[in-house]
């Protein structure tokens, strides 16, 4: 079963690396499992919040980034609509 790190930047440029990775079965198991933790880091929010989780095999090579973003204070309305914003599962050249 392969790893998946779920790498997380936040608004303000700040990158949380992940160490640890979690074994997933597929590249589809590791994207539903960084939207629902981008529709947590939503739904915890207490002021609009933006960031993306960026998904890297255990070679460290991306393979996916999950932007999300909610706007104002009311964050329960925008979290059924803010993740994911964009999938993009193909690397920056």
């Amino acid at each position: 079963m392969p790893r998946f790190f779920f790498n997380h930047r936040a608004a303000n440029d700040q990158d949380e690396i992940d160490i640890e990775g979690l074994k997933l079965n597929s590249l589809n198991e590791a994207i539903e499992e960084a939207a629902f933790a981008a529709r947590g880091a939503v739904a915890l929010a207490e002021e609009p919040v933006n960031g993306e989780f960026i998904i890297e095999d255990e070679g460290r090579v991306l393979l996916a980034r999950v932007p999300y973003a909610a706007e104002g204070a009311d964050t329960s309305e925008a979290s059924d609509k803010a993740v994911p914003s964009d999938i993009n599962t193909q690397p920056d050249v």
